[in-house]
């Protein structure tokens, strides 16, 4: 809790008696939700790919390992094995994508060999020209015409992907997109504007999580260069125009050297402040017990048996499906989410320096009132610190024990692939503040400030 009387801006945690619960599918009374669309899940589909763990790559290599199942499955053996399915799940992955892109640049080929052909023929119908090119291709293919014909409609499709959301999109774009061009049940739906809307914003995340991916272009002679290096979340995107530098956005504020900001995925502790005695820890705890489901916690995934947050404690971790993005009300940065947050599912851990004493400016306060601690993330954090906020949140703050070590996590309370990530930073923040709130919501509480 925090003290009226302090001075500072202090982000409040909720209690937990305003957890967001996870939903009973058997007694969910709630009005019912619209489908997604076709084009709905094709886009869900290309970032969920981006956010994977897959390895795309041009080359690939013959692994057989020495697996012997007639003694038993040792240990090593499952691991081989595990790795030998890992192998060649990327491997199909990467066969996949080169094959789209090869069948996209087929059909920009076939179009300009149609011209070349129209003008050696100026005497014959343009029927007739694409019927001349057609030939040309079965005889090399060995296909029948009208196969031809219908693989031709499917790679159509590929190429319009291509040509709106740029090669990442087809080239992550999850197996229902053969489904997708082969019925054409999206195109209709505003696909092209849709994918021209966040066609950086997938060069952004490609680039970053995936340095390699362009790689695959050089399989029709393309070589193109990396547009976005270092962190995911070092760029701002912007709808249907270049990300930019994270630091440039803060160039207004004309700092003497410029916006400087550390990506960390663990809170750092400040041993100025504490020493090595880290104020997260609560003695009290088993640290091998969880408080919430009173399962087994290990940092050892095996061994693990709590799933409360699986996507940030006891299993493997993958990049959070959220990036930062320029808002068009006067926030200036907020976190957008790629895909959806179920509610009661954790977005990410609101990490910083563990540390004291700081005042007069925006802090998170955790802790005991006989042993407090801030998370400051003035020159260090993560995402988290620029969640904006709402009088109306789709997301709260919320504590939580992992190792008998209190932690600050960003809990769902259903949030929409597409949607601002917000949070209400509590009424004692803004009591704090002079500022007015840009949240928009007709509930503002902070709208009019004297």
């Amino acid at each position: 809790m925090v003290d009226d009387s302090q001075k500072s801006s202090v982000r409040q945690v909720h209690s937990d008696t305003r957890f967001p619960q996870r939903k009973n599918l058997s007694k969910d009374t709630s009005a019912p939700v619209l489908e997604p669309t076709s084009t709905d899940k094709l886009i869900s589909g290309i970032w969920r790919q981006i956010f994977s763990p897959v390895q795309l790559s041009r080359f690939s290599s013959v692994m057989e390992p020495s697996i012997d199942m007639r003694t038993g499955v040792s240990g090593e053996v499952f691991r081989a094995i595990n790795t030998l399915c890992l192998k060649y799940y990327n491997q199909c992955q990467s066969s996949r994508a080169l094959e789209m892109i090869v069948q996209a640049y087929w059909i920009e080929c076939y179009e300009a060999r149609i011209a070349v052909l129209r003008l050696e023929n100026p005497n014959l119908s343009a029927m007739e020209v694409r019927m001349m090119g057609l030939k040309e291709a079965c005889a090399v293919l060995n296909w029948k015409e009208k196969d031809l014909r219908n693989r031709i409609a499917i790679w159509r499709g590929y190429k319009e992907i291509k040509d709106a959301g740029g090669w990442a999109s087809l080239i992550f774009a999850s197996a229902g997109v053969y489904r997708f061009c082969k019925y054409r049940t999206g195109f209709g739906e505003g696909l092209s504007t849709r994918l021209r809307h966040i066609r950086s914003s997938l060069e952004v995340a490609a680039d970053t999580l995936h340095p390699e991916w362009r790689d695959l272009l050089q399989v029709i002679g393309q070589r193109e260069s990396r547009q976005y290096h270092g962190h995911p979340h070092e760029w701002v995107t912007l709808t249907g125009s270049p990300a930019v530098p994270l630091s440039s956005s803060y160039e207004h504020l004309q700092l003497p050297d410029g916006f400087q900001y550390r990506f960390i995925d663990e809170c750092v502790l400040d041993t100025s402040a504490f020493g090595t005695d880290d104020p997260r820890r609560v003695p009290e705890l088993d640290p091998d017990v969880c408080l919430v489901c009173k399962e087994n916690q290990s940092d050892q995934i095996e061994k693990n048996q709590c799933s409360c947050f699986p996507t940030l404690f006891g299993s493997v971790p993958n990049p959070v499906p959220v990036q930062l993005f320029h808002t068009s009300s006067g926030k200036n940065n907020g976190v957008i989410a790629r895909s959806n947050f179920d509610r009661g599912t954790a977005i990410g851990e609101f990490t910083g320096l563990i540390t004291k004493g700081i005042e007069g400016v925006d802090v998170m306060l955790g802790g005991t009132r006989t042993r407090t601690y801030q998370i400051f993330q003035g020159q260090m954090g993560n995402f988290t610190r620029f969640i904006n906020h709402s009088c109306r949140p789709n997301s709260q703050f919320q504590r939580f024990y992992w190792r008998g070590k209190e932690h600050i996590i960003v809990v769902s309370r259903g949030v929409t692939a597409g949607s601002e990530i917000t949070v209400d930073y509590s009424d004692h923040y803004w009591k704090q503040l002079s500022k007015t709130c840009l949240c928009g919501e007709p509930c503002c509480r902070f709208r009019e400030r004297r």
